[in-house]
C-alpha cells in the first residue's frame, strides 16, 4: 500500500457520520417540541433523510471499508433507520397514505436493542461514546411509547436535541483528533477493557473501539 493509500484510508468518516446525525437530530427534536412548526414538516423530514439517513450510511459503509466494523454498522444502521422511518413519514405527509403510529413500533423495538447493545460495545472507546448510545437507546423507548400513544412527543425531542449535542461533541473531538493527534475536547476514558492474563487491561485494536496504531 502507497503511503497517499494509506492517508486516504485514515480520513475520519466517524466525524461526517456524527455531523450528519447531528443535523437530523437536532432539526427532529425543534420539531418534536413545536419550535419548528408544522408548516415545514415536509422540510424537517427532508433534511431527517438527508443527513440522519443518507449521510450515515454513507459514512458507515465507508467506515465498514476502510476502517472498523463496529462504528460503520452503527452509522450504517442508524441511516437505514433514518431512511426508512422518515421516508415513510415523508409519503404519509405528502399523498392519500397515512401510517399510524403503531407502524414503527416493531422498527423502533429493534432499534432500542441494538443501540442498548452499543452502549455496551462502545464501552470499551470512551465515556462520551458511550453515553451517546445510551441516550439514543432512551429516546428509542421514549419513541415507542409515542407509537403506542402512551405519551407526548416532548421527550423525544428533548432526546434528539441531546443525540444532536452529543453527535456535534465526539464528532468535533474526532475531527480534530484525526487530524490533530489529540481531541480538543475530553472523550472520557473507557469504561470496560479487554482483559489480559494477569488482569492487565489492554487498549488493543482488537477490542473494539480501541485506538488503533499509526499505519506505517
Amino acid at each position: 500500500m502507497t503511503k497517499e493509500e494509506s492517508k486516504s484510508r485514515q480520513i475520519d468518516v466517524l466525524a461526517i457520520g456524527l455531523f450528519g446525525l447531528a443535523v437530523g437530530a437536532l432539526t427532529l427534536g425543534l420539531a418534536q417540541l413545536r419550535v419548528i412548526g408544522e408548516a415545514d414538516k415536509v422540510g424537517v423530514f427532508v433534511i431527517a433523510m438527508v443527513f440522519g439517513g443518507l449521510v450515515q450510511m454513507l459514512a458507515g459503509l465507508t467506515d465498514i471499508r476502510y476502517n472498523e466494523q463496529l462504528g460503520g454498522t452503527a452509522l450504517t444502521m442508524y441511516g437505514f433507520y433514518w431512511l426508512t422511518v422518515f421516508g415513510a413519514e415523508l409519503v404519509s405527509e405528502s399523498t392519500s397514505f397515512h401510517f399510524d403510529g403503531y407502524l414503527y413500533v416493531p422498527i423502533k423495538l429493534v432499534y432500542l436493542i441494538f443501540s442498548a447493545v452499543m452502549v455496551y460495545l462502545t464501552a470499551f472507546r470512551s465515556v462520551a461514546l458511550s453515553l451517546l448510545h445510551f441516550i439514543i437507546s432512551l429516546t428509542f423507548l421514549a419513541a415507542v411509547l409515542v407509537g403506542m400513544g402512551q405519551i407526548s412527543k416532548t421527550l423525544p425531542g428533548i432526546g434528539h436535541l441531546c443525540i444532536g449535542v452529543l453527535a456535534f461533541y465526539y464528532a468535533v473531538g474526532s475531527l480534530t483528533q484525526a487530524f490533530m493527534g489529540r481531541p480538543i475536547v475530553p472523550f472520557g476514558p473507557p469504561l470496560l477493557c479487554q482483559p489480559l492474563s494477569g488482569g492487565i487491561c489492554s487498549d488493543r485494536p482488537d477490542v473494539p473501539g480501541a485506538p488503533k496504531p499509526e499505519m506505517a
